[in-house]
This record gives structure tokens, C-alpha cells and sequence, in this order.
């Protein structure tokens, strides 16, 4: 009956996952694209600056998105919008939820900024969005389907959803967000994506992602520029990431106010994106262009350069949204200056494929998921050479940037607040094991600063200890000793070791571990900011909960 149950659970979870996520990305879609046609359609041009024509509509539409984003998040309280990070690190922590109203207006925050035109990603935000979904049913339904797995049914719908991709929605679950694959997962994710698919082919029968692409390709002079092209992916999504967390670092530099932040990005964004607007929105409208050759390579150099500037200052200074969609359009760009270069000294049939795999490259190092981003070309594509090509530029690109900067930008985000996800839920679940909760499993020797000799002998008999522990009055640990040493020295300083090694009793497991990992000795003192002992460890007890924390995961991943 247990797996009828289970099969039961699969099918009905699944299909309900994939739904309810499929039918919100395709609302927030629908919506974001109907408002920025609206945008570029209402662009009269005011005047003309060296052949540029500026248009104010984007700073109008810029300004009142800001406005809506300051008044919502003063409105409800909003600490910060949460992303695929919090997704990746509530995959693979028990204790850690995804809240609900911060995930639903931190996704409605960044449909506010892509509808307003500021140079924000979709994706991430349906990422999360899905995710959300998935962990909310799994709250109020449970069942036999762990959390995590609930988690990868909503991002692999929303990413099928997003891309009308079902494969690589399943791998990106697994690749990016679980890291792991099993039996257990696999069955309910795949059903979550297919539905999902499914649902949005049926609104969307063109797809609601560019599919224009030209396959009519020269495969060895298109792997071999593309091998050329990872690499310069690779620096280009470094010099991104890094521009990112470093202007979120230090925004508070530039002003402490929100508000006068998030309008100095209105400003610089609005001006430049009145000139250019191709820098501004989610950058369909210009990868579509650029898969059509319409821009010129000094066009595509200053898409390249302005995108980025925009995309790093609206990120920082108060607009909210992913950046899988940025990196699109500074991959396409990119892909785009190649296939200029190679026709330029003789190379042809390039097609499209230096353009799709620019795109693959600078997202995968971004992301985090070489193979669901190929996978996502071929199945936008339907040509097994374009997804080849990619396959080289993403491997050299990945490579790199895994090298200089990190295997993502969510790892690196997670890092900056001490989660370090790149090494596995064990770290994760070590960490949430405070040192407090094993201190009384042990007994331990405890002596006055002021004890003597022989007293000190006659408790080392009388409790079978070998260790003792110094303390004063206030039970402030002064220091410790070993029988042999007391035996062996008729010194009066009975202290043999008035600095001992020591464990803070509000560290975790897996610092713990590390602090002691070349310790030799019966214990380890616990103490609280204030010095004060509060208690003993073991290698035995620290050991023991990691097994139990490798056997929880061996059950997680391997069932």
C-alpha cells in the first residue's frame, strides 16, 4: 500500500505544483510584456542627440515603479527581497522556510521594476516564486515528499514555464537548486515540469521566448571561435558578479537613504535608457534583435557596456529582479561581437550560433548550471549543432569563472552571509547543530584557580578524570592541567596550560570540527562570551553528530 501511496502523492503533488506555478509565470509574463509594449510603444522623441532620439517615457515609467517599490516595501515592512539564494539554502536546510508574504511581494516587486523598464531579470524571481509555491504546499499538505523535493517541483515548472523548456526545467532543479539527484526526486519534478510545460504551451503557442534562431550553421569555424568566446565569457560575467556584490556591499557609500538611491538608478537609467531603451527591460526585444542582425558592432559594444552599468546599478540601488535575463543580453551581445569579428575576417556560416552560445556561457557562469543551460538551448532551439557549439563555449566559461569567482552568484551571495553551500548540505546541516545542545553529555573535572597539590591529586583519584579545569570564583575558565603533569612537576603553578583551546558555546558543529581538528586530550572546554565555563565537548560527540547528519543526507540523496 506504501507505494501506491507513494505514487498517489507523486502524480497529484506534482500536477498540482506545476499549475499553480505555470499559470503565475505566465501571469507575470503576460503581464510584464504587456506593460512594456505599452512603454515602447508610447516613446515620442523629444529631441535628437548625435543620431540617438530621447525619449522621457523611461524615466516616467522608471519613477513610478520606484515609487511603487518604496511605498510597498515601507508599507509591509520589507527587511530585503529574497531570491533563488534563499531557495538554494532552504532546498538544503531543514530550518530554514521561505516566507511567504516576503516571496510573494519580493516577486511582485521585480514585476514592478521589469514593467517599469528598469534592466532586471524575470527569471530569478519566478524561480523563487516557484519555489515559494512548492514549499507552501508542501506546509500545508505534506505527506511522504520531503520539503526539498516540493521546492524542485515549483523551480522546475517555473523554469519549463519561463523557457518552455520541461528538460531543462528538471535539470536546472536538480543541477542548480537540490544538487543531487535520486530516484525519489526525479518522478514528482519531471510531472511538475511536463505540467507545467503542458499549460504553457496551451496559452502560449508560439512560446513566449524567442525561438528565431538561425541553425543553418558551419560547425568548425563555430566551435572554434566559440572556443575563443568561453573565455571572454567567463571575464565578462566575473566583471559583472563582482561589480554586483561590490556596489551592494558599499551602496551605503553612495547614500543611506533608499529613496534617494533608488532615484539616482531612475535618473542614470531613465537618461540612458531614453537614448538607448534597447538597455533597458528583460532584453527580449534586443536579443531578438541581435539573432536578426540588426545592430551594427559599435552598437552591440555600447548595448554591452551600457547594459551592464544599468543592470548593476538598478540591482543595487533599490530596483529588484533577477539576473538570468541580463546575462542573456550581455551574452548575446557579446555572441553577437564574435559573429561581427568572424564575418568581418572571412569566417561564414556562423548563423546564430555564436549569439545562442555567448548566451549559454555568461548565464551558466552565472547561474550555476552548464547543463541545464545547454539543455535549455536545444530544446529552444531543436538543433543539436547550435546546443553543440554552446557546449564548448559553456565548458570554457564555466571553468573559469567557477576558478576566479565561485561556482554561482547565489553561492556567493549565500557565502557573504556564512552559508557555504559550494561545500554540500553537510556544512549546511552541521551548521544549524549548535555546540550548546551537547553539553550535557558530559561530565568533567572542575577546580578552584586557589586548589593545592595533593587536593588536586586526591579528585584526580577519586573521579577518574585525567583532566582538570581551572576556574575563578565567578567561574571564569583560568586555565588547564593533566594528571601526568601534576605528578611529574612538584611546582606550585599547577596551571600547565593557562590559554587552553576552547569552544564559544554560540558556535556550531561544523566550526567546531574544524577548530578542533588537530586537537589531542580528553575534552574541550565550552565557554560564553564572558569566558565563563559552561561545559565540556568530546571528538566523540562532535564525530557522532556529523555520522548523523551523513546518514540523513545518504537517506536524502541516495533514496
Amino acid at each position: 500500500m506504501k507505494i501506491f501511496n507513494i505514487i498517489f502523492q507523486v502524480i497529484i503533488f506534482g500536477a498540482l505544483t506545476g499549475s499553480v506555478v505555470s499559470i503565475c509565470s505566465v501571469g507575470f509574463v503576460l503581464g510584464v510584456d504587456n506593460i512594456s509594449n505599452f512603454r515602447l510603444i508610447n516613446s515620442p522623441c523629444l529631441f535628437e542627440l548625435s543620431g540617438f532620439c530621447f525619449s522621457a517615457t523611461p524615466l516616467i515609467f522608471l519613477s513610478l515603479a520606484a515609487i511603487a517599490i518604496i511605498f510597498v516595501k515601507r508599507l509591509l515592512n520589507i527587511s530585503r527581497y529574497h531570491g533563488p539564494a534563499d531557495v538554494i539554502l532552504s532546498a538544503h536546510s531543514p530550518t530554514s522556510e521561505l516566507d511567504l508574504k516576503t516571496g510573494f511581494l519580493s516577486t511582485f516587486s521585480a514585476f514592478i521594476s521589469a514593467s517599469g523598464g528598469a534592466s532586471v531579470g524575470q527569471y530569478g524571481p519566478l524561480v523563487h516564486l516557484g519555489g515559494t509555491i512548492g514549499n507552501l504546499i508542501n506546509s500545508k499538505i505534506g505527506g511522504l515528499l520531503s520539503k526539498d523535493i516540493f521546492i524542485g517541483c515549483g523551480v522546475a515548472a517555473a523554469i519549463s514555464a519561463g523557457f518552455n523548456s520541461p528538460i531543462g526545467g528538471i535539470i536546472f532543479a536538480h543541477e542548480a537548486i537540490l544538487r543531487h539527484f535520486s530516484f525519489r526526486a526525479i518522478a514528482p519534478i519531471a510531472l511538475s515540469s511536463v505540467v507545467s510545460s503542458t499549460l504553457t504551451t496551451y496559452f502560449f503557442p508560439s512560446g513566449i521566448l524567442f525561438q528565431n534562431t538561425d541553425s543553418n550553421i558551419s560547425i568548425l569555424p563555430s566551435v572554434s571561435l566559440s572556443l575563443l568566446l568561453g573565455p571572454v565569457c567567463a571575464i565578462l560575467a566575473i566583471v559583472f558578479m563582482t561589480s554586483l556584490l561590490r556596489l551592494q556591499k558599499n551602496i551605503i557609500k553612495i547614500s543611506s537613504n533608499e529613496i534617494i538611491r533608488i532615484f539616482y538608478a531612475v535618473i542614470l537609467c531613465g537618461v540612458l535608457g531614453g537614448f538607448i531603451p534597447e538597455i533597458l527591460g528583460l532584453g527580449g526585444e534586443t536579443i531578438s534583435g541581435i539573432l536578426n542582425n540588426q545592430y551594427s558592432f559599435n552598437f552591440l559594444m555600447l548595448v554591452l557596456l551600457l547594459k551592464l552599468l544599468v543592470t548593476v546599478v538598478c540591482l543595487s540601488m533599490g530596483f529588484f529582479g533577477g539576473v538570468f535575463s541580463p546575462a542573456l543580453v550581455l551574452g548575446a551581445s557579446m555572441g553577437g561581437i564574435f559573429t561581427y569579428i568572424g564575418n568581418t575576417i572571412g569566417v561564414g556560416m556562423l548563423g546564430s550560433s555564436l549569439i545562442l552560445a555567448g548566451m549559454a556561457a555568461l548565464s551558466a557562469s552565472v547561474i550555476g548550471a552548464p547543463i541545464a543551460t545547454i539543455v535549455i538551448i536545444f530544446e529552444l532551439t531543436h538543433s543539436y549543432d547550435l546546443a553543440f557549439v554552446s557546449i564548448i563555449c559553456v565548458a570554457g566559461s564555466c571553468l573559469i569563472s567557477s576558478f576566479y569567482f565561485g561556482h554561482s552568484f547565489f553561492d556567493k551571495q549565500l557565502l557573504t552571509r556564512n552559508f557555504k553551500i559550494s561545500r554540500g548540505r553537510t556544512e549546511i546541516l552541521l551548521s544549524e547543530i549548535s555546540v550548546e545542545n551537547l553539553l550535557d553529555r558530559n561530565k568533567y573535572l572542575v577546580a578552584s584557580d586557589n586548589i593545592g597539590r595533593l587536593e588536586l591529586l586526591d579528585l584526580f583519584e577519586k573521579t577518574g578524570f585525567t583532566e582538570a579545569y581551572f576556574v575563578d570564583e565567578k567561574g571564569k575558565l583560568k586555565g588547564k592541567t593533566k594528571v601526568n603533569s601534576i605528578l611529574t612537576n612538584n611546582t606550585q603553578n599547577l596551571i600547565q596550560d593557562s590559554n587552553p583551546l576552547y569552544i564559544e558555546e554560540s558556535s556550531n558543529i561544523s566550526d567546531a570540527i574544524v577548530k578542533i581538528s588537530n586537537f589531542v586530550g580528553e575534552s574541550v572546554p565550552v565557554v560564553d562570551g564572558d569566558r565563563i565555563l559552561k561545559g565540556v565537548v568530546t571528538e566523540s560527540d562532535l564525530f557522532i553528530e556529523y555520522l548523523k547528519v551523513q546518514d540523513k543526507i545518504s537517506e536524502i540523496e541516495k533514496d
